[in-house]
């Protein structure tokens, strides 16, 4: 039986990061935006059959205590402010961690109390085992908390652990009462539905050479899936992916997500990647982007298809990605975003038409860092300024940016922010993430045909759908120091993972923006 919240009530707030806690100067922050959906009294009655806060929040490093205007105090507080559940007078936050960690957060919470009014009572619990999990000596006060926080670490832990013990009871009792659930990065992928927690350090790149890669079962259980549907489940029909711009995790959600509605049967999960310093705050189901970063909401569509042969490439196809940065609203039960209102400097796109046709035939090799020169415009990424300038390659995809070697450790983040801001700049055009192993070839017979081959499948965004853009107000996480880069909000962004494939090998049309079988 699965055990989850219908995503509908009370307030949710999901956020990336890492997984340590500490202090740093955080880049300061406007008052919050307009936002489209009215935040409710604190003194209306709170639901009896679900939390009244979910939090998953993390990114970089917590700002300090005394800024109020940094990410982590904004929606850190939202828990605070959900306020005394249990009617003694103090907020009570119980910090769950499965390691030794510092006082930072009890320290942080109390501090929060005291700029809203509220005496906050943090403590922390160290679980490290299942019968630590199971002591009522060790784990009892959770129940009588206001506020749970799981920090970071490894939610395949977590699970192993926690499920189905006491200190999982308890956590849910809190959650029945109407008290505040949160989680950073590990604790944040422990709250969805399909959780993807079987302890296993997948990377984009292994779903990418291999969609069945063993990194997507459980190291504790070799062959089953790891993904789980019977841990917390507190927001439901939902995968959620932490870390997603700083780890380069595109390719590595994508993945989860093929397999997780496979393993379902499914074809309306919803999986949300969220970047570091930023996170979402959700009341009736419509979630409010807040930070730095962008947070990213990939769907099927109707024309989706999914191969997963064994041993080769993960093919996916027409999937929908709402990429938004601070100030945006997005509608998780219709899988769309809310456009009234829209955020300032949000402006509407229209396609621009299909262009020129290609010519000659031309070769782009995943490896080789200087073939990203092979598209018609090349983006400069930290450590210089962004900018964005056409090519001056004799042969070249038209209306096309992209990047090669995009799983390289050092610059993944960089590569995969900088080019939505590319696509920001030429929304008509189409984004390529080329890596190590794959390649992308086409013909003089045929120039507007692009094939995928090579090892590793290649991830291609279409930017003909596009409905509306914008920038986030901060600098990017990735800029350069006094840079001008800043995380791109895109909507309706078509995304496909293509490679060669037993099943078929399909090629993109880069004139006309289409995949062809």
């Amino acid at each position: 039986m699965r055990k989850f919240f219908p995503i509908s009530m009370g307030v949710i707030i999901l956020l990336s990061g890492t997984i340590m806690s500490g202090c740093g100067p955080e880049p300061s922050m406007p008052e919050e935006s307009a936002r489209e959906i009215a935040l409710p009294p604190k003194d209306l009655p709170r639901s009896s059959s679900g939390p009244g806060v979910i939090m998953a929040a993390g990114g970089g490093s917590e700002g300090n205590q005394g800024n109020t205007a940094s990410w982590s105090y904004k929606l850190y507080r939202e828990l605070v402010l959900n306020g005394d559940v249990t009617g003694d007078g103090v907020v009570q936050v119980a910090i769950l961690a499965s390691s030794t960690q510092s006082s930072f957060m009890v320290n942080y919470f109390q501090w929060i109390g005291t700029t809203v009014g509220l005496t906050v009572v943090a403590k922390d619990y160290l679980v490290k085992t299942k019968a630590n999990a199971n002591s009522a000596a060790l784990v009892g006060g959770v129940a009588n908390a206001d506020v749970v926080f799981i920090k970071g670490g490894d939610q395949g832990v977590y699970y192993d652990q926690w499920n189905n013990t006491l200190l999982e009871t308890n956590i849910r009792a809190v959650a029945n009462r109407g008290g505040a659930i949160g989680g950073t990065s590990a604790g944040a992928m422990s709250l969805s539905e399909y959780c993807f927690c079987g302890s296993m350090d997948m990377i984009s790149t292994d779903v990418l050479k291999d969609s069945h890669t063993r990194y997507l079962d459980d190291a504790s259980q070799p062959g089953t899936s790891g993904i789980h549907t019977d841990f917390l489940s507190f927001l439901g029909n939902l995968v959620i992916d932490s870390h997603f711009t700083e780890r380069g995790r595109l390719g590595r959600t994508l993945g989860i997500l093929a397999r997780a509605t496979e393993d379902a049967g499914a074809s309306d999960i919803l999986a949300i990647g969220i970047e570091a310093r930023t996170g979402i705050v959700v009341r009736n189901s419509r979630a409010l982007v807040i930070g730095t970063g962008e947070v990213s909401f990939i769907h099927q569509s109707p024309t989706t298809v999914r191969i997963r042969d064994v041993g080769h490439p993960l093919v996916y196809t027409n999937l929908i990605m709402d990429r938004l940065t601070e100030g945006w609203s997005y509608d998780l039960g219709a899988h769309s975003i809310i456009t009234s209102p829209l955020p300032a400097g949000v402006s509407p796109v229209t396609y621009a038409g299909n262009g020129a046709a290609n010519a000659g035939a031309l070769t782009i090799t995943g490896s080789t860092e200087t073939d990203k020169n092979k598209f018609a415009r090349v983006a400069a990424y930290n450590p210089s300024n962004y900018a964005l300038k056409p090519t001056t390659a004799p042969v070249f995809v038209r209306n096309a940016i992209g990047f090669t070697d995009a799983g390289r450790t050092a610059n993944r983040d960089d590569k995969q922010e900088t080019l939505f801001r590319a696509l920001y700049d030429q929304p008509s055009f189409i984004g390529f993430l080329a890596f190590s192993g794959g390649t992308l070839t086409r013909t003089a017979a045929a120039p507007d045909e692009i094939s995928m081959g090579g090892t590793l499948a290649s991830i291609v965004f279409d930017g003909k759908g596009i409905s509306y853009r914008g920038l986030s107000p901060y600098p990017s996480n990735y800029a350069t120091s006094g840079g001008s880069l800043k995380a791109a909000a895109l909507t309706n962004l078509t995304v496909s993972v293509l490679a060669e494939s037993t099943a078929r090998n399909m090629r993109y049309n880069s004139l006309m923006h289409a995949i062809v079988p």
